[in-house]
C-alpha cells in the first residue's frame, strides 16, 4: 500500500508542476518590467497564435503586443521561448549600408 500511495503522490505532484501558471517577466527599453502570467505552455500557444495570424482574444493580443514591445525578458529555468516570439514578432532585420 506505501508503494501505491508513494507513486500516486509522486503522480499528482507531476501533474500539479503541469497546471501551475508561469509568470514571466517582460523588460522594456525605459527600465519597466511587466509581468505576464498563464498555464503551463502559455507562450508557447502564443507562439502558435502568432505564427498563424488568427483571430485571438483581446488578452492574448495585449500579450503579444507587451512581448512585442519588450527589449529582453526573464522566464523560468532561463527559457527564451518569448524572445524567440519578439524575433518572430518583429521580423527580420535590416541591413544598413555600413552592414551590407
Amino acid at each position: 500500500m506505501k508503494r501505491l500511495e508513494k507513486r500516486l503522490e509522486k503522480r499528482l505532484r507531476a501533474l500539479e508542476a503541469g497546471l501551475l501558471p508561469q509568470s514571466v517577466v517582460l523588460c522594456f527599453a525605459d527600465g519597466t518590467t511587466r509581468t505576464i502570467c498563464g498555464p503551463a505552455n502559455f507562450l508557447f500557444s502564443l507562439f502558435i497564435d502568432a505564427c498563424k495570424g488568427s483571430d485571438m482574444s483581446p488578452q492574448r493580443d495585449e500579450q503579444l503586443d507587451l512581448i512585442r514591445r519588450s527589449v529582453n525578458s526573464m522566464e523560468p529555468g532561463g527559457a527564451h521561448m518569448a524572445d524567440l516570439i519578439r524575433c518572430f514578432l518583429l521580423g527580420p532585420v535590416k541591413m544598413g549600408a555600413a552592414n551590407e
